[in-house]
């Protein structure tokens, strides 16, 4: 029997029913977010970027505001019209909220958060646990947007629950385990968490991401070297519909903002995947100047893709044959950020990051 308490349920119910005026159910992500975040773990900064000048705006040090050179921030949420973003810091055990201006406004106290996601119907701020840790806690946080408050730690069972999305009607959230073959699936009316085993060999399911029609779901299987397709017309529980084979450590999948293709960082390839939907085949794949891809999202307009490099092998900026921009003052194993042009599926620029950069958000970016 899967022990959801109450209280869980209650509180997933309430924030349910008291939305209404939430940015994301009213407020439309612009054509083209002004700014782009990705945190640097290694190093307690975050980069803030102008998307549309395609340059680093300033860079935010966490030790600066209070925290630790160990906070590790890791994954970053921003609401759809940009006001407010949130960042997980599995060092320091917060998730902190800022405002537009980088004014940091709040923050919670949860041990080891990881990736996190916004309910875009509620006023939900769903928390996962860091693929890092080494016994996390088998439950998802859920923070009060508006107040800033952890409201519950909603119980899934599994262990190590990295993956997290929501269904675009806020009906369902979805997390799966790093260590076995499991998705808990949440009802928010209820709290009521229905489980999906996956058959086979293990596949490390790192992030899911959801189709702009809200009908698909996918997710990169590390240790499988596959995209799982899941179908989300059906309720849970739902086995992969299919599974498409990619070498190379499949990690952060996306789809365009038309849905007419799937994007994939393979981190163990230093490339990117591009996948028609339509036939889930390969259409192409998108390589150089990457190093350990990690974090991604793609611009709204469909012009370029962000694709966040960790460089965990120190990789020199002679190696990759593209100059770096503002490379001066940044360590040799700092990592970049490297802008595709989805157009052409050439790279259009470099810019340099901090120390271990993982996550990035933007405006809109699911």
């Amino acid at each position: 029997m899967i022990r959801s308490t109450l209280s869980a349920g209650a509180a997933l119910a309430v924030l349910a029913c008291s939305s209404g005026g939430v940015t994301p159910a009213t407020a439309p992500a612009p054509a083209v977010a002004a700014k782009l975040y990705v945190v640097n773990q290694a190093g307690a900064t975050i980069s803030v970027i102008d998307q549309v000048r395609l340059a680093v705006d300033t860079v935010i040090d966490l030790r600066g505001l209070g925290f630790t050179a160990n906070a590790k921030p890791h994954h970053i949420a921003v609401e759809a019209d940009g006001s407010h973003w949130y960042v997980s810091l599995i060092g320091d055990g917060r998730v902190l909220k800022f405002d537009r201006s980088n004014k940091l406004l709040a923050q919670v106290r949860m041990e080891t958060p990881g990736l996190l996601t916004l309910d875009p119907v509620h006023d939900s701020l769903y928390v996962g646990r860091s693929m890092t840790a080494v016994n996390p806690p088998k439950a998802l946080g859920v923070i009060a947007r508006r107040s800033f408050t952890l409201v519950d730690e909603q119980e899934i069972v599994i262990p190590r629950p990295h993956a997290l999305a929501v269904s675009l009607d806020g009906k369902w959230v979805h997390t799966a385990s790093l260590a076995e073959n499991r998705i808990a699936s949440v009802e928010v009316a209820t709290g009521r968490v229905t489980l999906t085993t996956i058959p086979g060999a293990a596949r490390s399911l790192v992030q899911f991401a959801v189709s702009p029609d809200g009908r698909t779901m996918v997710a990169g299987g590390e240790l499988s070297n596959t995209l799982l397709v899941f179908d989300l017309t059906r309720p849970p529980p739902m086995q992969p519909v299919r599974e498409i084979p990619l070498a190379g450590k499949p990690w952060e999948p996306r789809f365009s903002a038309d849905g007419r293709s799937v994007y994939v960082t393979l981190l163990a390839k230093n490339a990117m995947a591009e996948i028609d939907p339509t036939t889930w085949t390969v259409r192409r794949t998108l390589e150089g100047r990457m190093a350990q891809p990690y974090g991604m999202l793609l611009r709204r307009d469909g012009r370029y893709a962000f694709v966040v490099n960790q460089n965990t092998g120190a990789m020199a900026p002679g190696q990759s044959g593209h100059e770096m921009h503002g490379m001066e003052g940044h360590a040799a194993s700092d990592g970049w950020l490297t802008i595709l042009d989805l157009a052409t599926g050439l790279v259009h620029s470099t810019l340099m990051l901090g120390n271990g950069p993982t996550g990035i958000g933007a405006a809109g970016a699911r």
